[in-house]
């Protein structure tokens, strides 16, 4: 038989059955099927279908069943009666294939869907069917080879207005997508899927476009699904290229994030998002088996930059995050959230609502939970952080987290040209979260950092600073009043301005001045030594020095960190026996209201002709020899007795000649120290 004549035969009987199976259809009233219809949906759900509008059947080579008024019963529990409703349908199918049990769908059009996924108070979903009574779960057809599931082709689908609503019973909250618009179309389930997607998440617009595909590979165990998506909400667009596996969640994906302004993001996280800032992010992106990883991460925020590597492993009891990062700039001035709203006001200045009335240190519970729910082995290395007070340069941290325990160290930086080196520590497995800190600095230029933070450019000098603290509690009120350790501090051969020093010592040095020589701008400080000691959260003073040419500023007493009290006396004391007329002021009261009072005794046996008494035992400085630098040291000197401060001798007193032309040229003077105390302590005493 020639092949022209079996071709003819295979045609006549395919019109055949075409015409017949047409034939057919057209004489079936598919409305009368409504009844077994929503009987099989209750056989294989266990919900009630409801088909109240009528079902109609267009017939052609591309038949149409149609249909409106559908709903899906909800489970018993839930918060509405229908899971889904849907006003529409329209479903076109391909006759010859559907002939030989093939379902293929031409176009697929779904008008005001409405679907509502919830769980109860136990996190079952709703989407979890129960089978009707007696019915057993029919095994899933393959293509015979034992592979993959057969996906049913749909070559068009169209969503017009529906909406996607997510409630969760255990939180309570609730999610919603408006669908605006949805169209998706695919030549075959071995060509990828084109998407255009419109829609709101919460209200807010957002725009997905791309291809994702092959369909077929969907469920495939071993075939990746390629993705090539971008979509745009909030200002924000993000792009994803690569390939993943839904049957082992695995990804390998490039991904692009970028906007012009951060602003944009305000109505999904808040008012702590900085105005002003652009985003820019790269990364490839591997997950697979319980971790993901991301290389060759590059972050550009403002005038911020990061780069590295990110992993996070969620297969352990908790999960990990390994990363190590590095840049040239951080910028955390511009990063700050907008100061035109009172919360971010609230954050800047550290005061709150629940601040404690008539206390600095807040007694706020710490977030240290957040430390047990997941570990940490971060490496930093930043070129520069520039924060509000000051620019920190060469800042490396190695950060680690287990169990609870959080430490950085090392963690070191240069600050004002000068290296620091430090270490912290916070447990919060510990039944009581416990916090250590170690910083020291040994040679920190003090001039150069009180004027790079702006406090003052009165100061200049070189000094060693040693802080060792550790404590414990919930909140800082609580690790402030346990507080152990101690403050050091040793600075030689520095300069301050003489106005600072003339406010700091009440007019000394302008007495001084009227009986040596013209007053100079820069007073000599020959040393500045501090020590305290903190046990139980207070810290008493040990030293606490400022010597110069002129004088001798000492200070006593401590600081109660637990009530915040304050039992402090600043002592000036000057070298010449008959200009000793600077009064010592306590200071008392509170951290958050201080008192400062002229010490009355000392006062009147100053004023009355006592004159001269050292105030400062200089062998207490002793304590500091393991700040000092050698022999030379000006500050040891004066502990040997062999330095600038030696003044007086104890006891001493003035000729009587000298004491009275020391009162009459203290007159003018001593008037200017009394407003002097009354603008700078606030006392009218």
């Amino acid at each position: 038989m020639k092949i022209g004549k079996i071709v003819g035969i295979v045609v006549v009987v395919l019109l055949l059955i075409i015409g017949g199976g047409a034939a057919y259809l057209a004489s079936l009233d598919v409305d009368e099927y409504r009844p077994q219809i929503a009987q099989a949906a209750q056989d294989a759900t266990g919900r009630a279908l409801k088909l109240e509008g009528p079902l109609s059947l267009s017939v052609s080579l591309t038949p149409t069943v149609s249909g409106e008024g559908i709903s899906l019963a909800n489970a018993p529990w839930g918060s509405r009666p229908q899971m889904l409703t849907l006003r529409r349908f329209e479903v076109q199918l391909q006759l010859l294939p559907l002939l030989f049990g093939d379902l293929q769908i031409n176009r697929l059009v779904l008008i005001e869907p409405d679907i509502l996924l919830e769980t109860d108070a136990q996190g079952v979903g709703n989407w979890e069917f129960d089978q009707a009574a007696g019915k057993q779960p029919q095994t899933t057809e393959t293509d015979g080879t034992g592979g993959d599931a057969t996906v049913p082709h749909i070559g068009r689908l169209l969503i017009e207005k529906g909406q996607l609503t997510y409630r969760d019973g255990v939180s309570g909250e609730t999610t919603k997508l408006k669908l605006t618009s949805i169209e998706a179309d695919a030549a075959s389930t071995s060509d990828p899927l084109n998407l255009k997607i419109q829609a709101a998440f919460n209200d807010m617009a957002v725009n997905l476009n791309g291809s994702v595909g092959p369909l077929k590979n969907a469920l495939s165990p071993d075939e990746p699904v390629q993705i090539d998506l971008a979509a745009k909400a909030l200002g924000v667009e993000i792009k994803i290229k690569g390939s993943a596996k839904a049957a082992t969640g695995e990804l390998d994906a490039l991904i692009e994030v970028a906007a012009a302004d951060l602003s944009g993001l305000r109505p999904l996280a808040g008012d702590a998002v900085p105005a002003n800032v652009a985003l820019k992010l790269s990364t490839r992106a591997k997950a697979s088996a319980g971790k993901a990883v991301l290389s060759d991460l590059r972050l550009a925020l403002g005038e911020s930059d990061l780069a590295g590597s990110v992993s996070v492993d969620t297969s352990g009891k908790l999960p990990k995050i390994v990363a190590d990062l590095n840049g040239k700039r951080l910028d955390l001035t511009q990063l700050q959230p907008a100061a035109n709203n009172s919360a971010a006001k609230e954050k800047a200045t550290g005061s709150s609502k629940s601040a404690r009335p008539g206390k600095v240190l807040p007694a706020d519970p710490l977030p240290l939970d957040g430390l047990k729910a997941v570990e940490a082995d971060v490496k930093i290395v930043l070129a520069e952080v520039l924060t509000q007070q000051i620019a920190l340069k060469d800042v490396t941290a190695v950060i680690k987290l287990a169990k609870g325990h959080l430490t950085l160290k090392p963690l070191g930086m240069t600050v004002a040209g000068s290296q620091i080196n430090a270490s912290a520590s916070v447990d919060a497995g510990a039944n009581v979260p416990a916090v250590a800190f170690d910083l020291a600095a040994p040679k920190l230029d003090l001039g150069r950092l009180l004027a790079e933070s702006k406090t003052t450019d009165m100061l200049q000098g070189t000094g060693n600073l040693k802080i060792k603290l550790a404590g414990q509690g919930a909140s800082i009120a609580a690790i402030a009043a346990s507080l152990n350790g101690g403050t050091n501090l040793l600075m030689n051969e520095g300069k301050i301005k003489t106005a600072a020093l003339d406010a700091a010592a009440g007019g000394l040095t302008a007495l001084v001045g009227m009986m040596t020589s013209e007053q100079s701008e820069w007073t000599v400080l020959n040393c500045v030594a501090s020590r305290f000691d903190i046990k139980n959260g207070v810290a008493t003073s040990k030293v606490l020095l400022a010597d110069t040419e002129y004088s001798t500023v000492v200070g006593e007493g401590s600081m109660n960190l637990g009530t915040e009290a304050l039992a402090m006396k600043i002592s000036p004391q000057s070298k010449s026996v008959t200009l000793n007329v600077a009064v010592p002021i306590k200071v008392g009261g509170t951290f958050a209201e201080p008192t400062y009072l002229p010490d009355e005794l000392a006062t009147a046996r100053r004023l009355g002709g006592l004159l001269g008494s050292t105030l400062f035992p200089p062998a207490a400085l002793l304590s500091l020899a393991d700040l000092g630098s050698g022999d030379d040291n000006p500050c040891l000197k004066i502990a040997k007795g062999g330095g600038k401060s030696s003044g007086a001798k104890p006891g001493a007193k003035a000729e009587p000649s000298a004491v009275e032309a020391a009162t009459e040229a203290v007159k003018a003077p001593l008037e200017n120290l009394k407003k002097s105390l009354d603008s700078l302590f606030g006392t009218k005493k």
